[in-house]
């Protein structure tokens, strides 16, 4: 098997504002709960991102670091919120260094959008740019006032210097799929009437003040990108009552120029205002899966027991599989098309590349070398990254490089993986691609052996 020329788009080099990628591919967000209670860093957490940098890629983006704790979406991620927990931050980007890896910490913070509170926010909702609960789940909402702003933007740049202290090669901040700074950008969410609501500036009023934090703290020399929701229209179809559609690209491109103009480096473009979503990620509904774990949300939003107790009920889970891909553009006559999700949001990553100037790293189901390659070439976007994917085959770079266009058991974009998240070790639950149920737990829990056996 020959391997690939020195020429493959792929494996060019780019440095974006100091920070080299040795290739276009890198690992999305990505983690599970592997971490502890109080957002402290486990041996798992470590094992689990040094395996996707022994597979090549580039740079690895860290699952949600929570900023502070009442915005931690869900409790088990390690978090970035005090100065105690740098140390083992830099502990895993040392291990992940050791590979030519990159790594870039993602700072979030969960607004309305809190599967799981913390004990200490058991029952309270969730600070966001309204007090109106979401459509799909029902999680409450509390409107922050001016000065919770601030100190939330503040919160912001500390954590982005935690990150630096820590030497991670980078930040990312969270403003997409429904998070906090997603909720104030969208006009299906925000119905604020002062300066942080209405017009679209007034609605990116927030994210533009926690760019300046950022910057304020780790300098303008160091690698900060933005991950953005590049359009909301498709909100209607997780929640049919919505009378709102939310932002369109044209708005994201408008806020992409802003963005650039604030001194941003990157931007890492995704789609929809929940998560999970029809189109992030996209695929098909393990309606199954989901009637097992989402009883964990049971307190969290007013409509998740009506849901719950729906899903008991083969007939409604078979309803709400339909009404989760009844108008994707990646199925055909009701079944999923695999190949129409590789790339799906390149066509949004090209607009806002050319109306910004700045890099774009695009999310879109990737997983075989062929579209990764015309859309690099095709100057749509300048990275792509992958979560899905690499889940299924972690050293999905290194066959490339090997020369091989995808992997043998590529993903089959069913959505087992997101939809156990809450209950279970982040993993391939298909069990289609194993040859046997055993085996793809044995695959699930390598990574708590790996840690106890020190393997990183």
């Amino acid at each position: 098997m020959t391997r690939q020329s020195s020429l493959d788009p792929i494996f060019q080099p780019l440095t974006v504002n100091g920070l080299t990628f040795k290739n276009r591919i890198i690992r999305s967000s990505i983690g599970g709960r592997i971490d502890y209670y109080d957002g402290s860093m486990s041996g798992a957490r470590i094992a689990w991102d040094t395996r996707f940098a022994r597979g090549g890629v580039s740079a690895i983006i860290s699952s949600n670091a929570g900023i502070r704790p009442d915005g931690i979406a869900v409790p088990g991620y390690a978090s970035i919120d005090d100065d105690h927990k740098v140390p083992s931050w830099r502990t895993l980007v040392r291990e992940i260094h050791k590979h030519d890896c990159r790594y870039i910490i993602q700072l979030h913070f969960s607004g309305r959008q809190r599967d799981l509170a913390r004990k200490e926010y058991f029952g309270m909702p969730g600070m966001s740019s309204t007090d109106k609960p979401d459509l799909v789940h029902g999680l409450r909402a509390r409107r922050m006032n001016p000065s919770e702003i601030d100190e939330v933007v503040q919160a912001y740049g500390r954590a982005a210097r935690r990150a630096r202290d820590a030497g991670a090669d980078g930040v990312e901040i969270v403003a997409c799929n429904g998070y906090l700074l997603h909720q104030f950008l969208s006009s299906a969410i925000n119905d604020r009437t002062d300066e942080y609501g209405g017009g679209l500036k007034a609605r990116a009023r927030m994210l533009l003040e926690v760019i300046a934090a950022v910057r304020a703290e780790v300098g303008r020399d160091y690698f900060v990108s933005v991950k953005l929701s590049a359009r909301d229209e498709h909100n209607a179809w997780t929640a049919p009552f919505s009378r709102t559609a939310g932002n369109t690209i044209d708005d994201s491109v408008e806020v992409s120029r802003w963005l650039a103009e604030a001194g941003l480096d990157a931007i890492h473009l995704s789609q929809g205002d929940t998560f999970p979503h029809p189109r992030i990620p996209a695929g098909a509904l393990p309606a199954d899966d989901a009637r097992h774990t989402y009883n964990l949300m049971y307190y969290e939003g007013t409509r998740v027991p009506t849901t719950f107790f729906l899903l008991q009920f083969k007939p409604f889970r078979r309803l709400f599989a339909w009404n989760w891909g009844r108008r994707m553009p990646f199925r055909r006559h009701g079944r999923l098309v695999p190949a129409l999700i590789e790339g799906m949001n390149q066509a949004d990553a090209a607009r806002i590349k050319a109306a910004s100037g700045l890099t774009v790293i695009c999310v879109g189901g990737w997983q075989h070398a062929e579209p990764i390659r015309a859309a690099l070439t095709a100057c749509h976007c300048d990275i792509v990254s992958i979560a899905r994917g690499l889940l299924a085959n972690p050293d999905l770079v290194n066959q490339f490089a090997a020369g091989q266009a995808g992997p043998q058991k590529p993903c089959t974009y069913c959505n087992k993986c997101a939809f156990n998240a809450l209950a279970h070790p982040l993993a391939c639950y298909d069990e289609s691609r194993f040859e046997s149920r055993e085996e793809m737990f044995e695959e699930a829990y390598r990574v708590y052996q790996e840690a106890a056996a020190g393997a990183h």
